[in-house]
């Protein structure tokens, strides 16, 4: 496990934009995130969503995720991961209103089933977090 912190996520765009994308995640979670192959979102009890996703990893294989998603707009998400690869990771992301831009500011604790070396996992959070800003930041330009 490796704690991974980062405020420079900076998105074009006022929060109430920015809650869009995270609502278009819902239908066109697939689009905005070209690894993703399925997914199915289920509304829980406690005012969570289950997310049962389906992901296409860097060999190609397919590999199942299930995920709890606990939504406050427009500020905030927790995502936490209960089964797959990352099973064990959270992430808590905030957003914070800076006039026509929005700070992302995003902690986690982030884990990859049988990978123990910290620099290996710093290095995988990273990129992970930076390619999901990406894709969000590209699909926010169309919105």
């Amino acid at each position: 496990m490796v704690r991974y912190y980062s405020d420079d996520g900076v998105f074009d765009g006022p929060v109430q934009k920015v809650w869009r994308l995270i609502e278009a995640h819902g239908e066109r979670l697939a689009e905005i995130h070209p690894n993703v192959v399925s997914h199915k979102g289920i509304p829980q009890a406690d005012g969570s969503t289950r997310l049962d996703v389906v992901t296409r990893m860097p060999d190609g294989t397919k590999v199942g995720h299930t995920w709890r998603i606990l939504f406050r707009p427009p500020y905030s998400q927790i995502i936490e991961i209960l089964d797959g690869p990352l099973k064990g990771s959270w992430m808590t992301i905030t957003y914070v209103p800076e006039g026509n831009r929005t700070r992302a500011v995003t902690v986690s604790e982030y884990r990859v089933q049988g990978v123990t070396d910290e620099s290996t996992l710093q290095k995988m959070a990273q990129e992970y977090f930076d390619g999901a800003y990406d894709e969000d930041a590209r699909f926010l330009k169309m919105l």
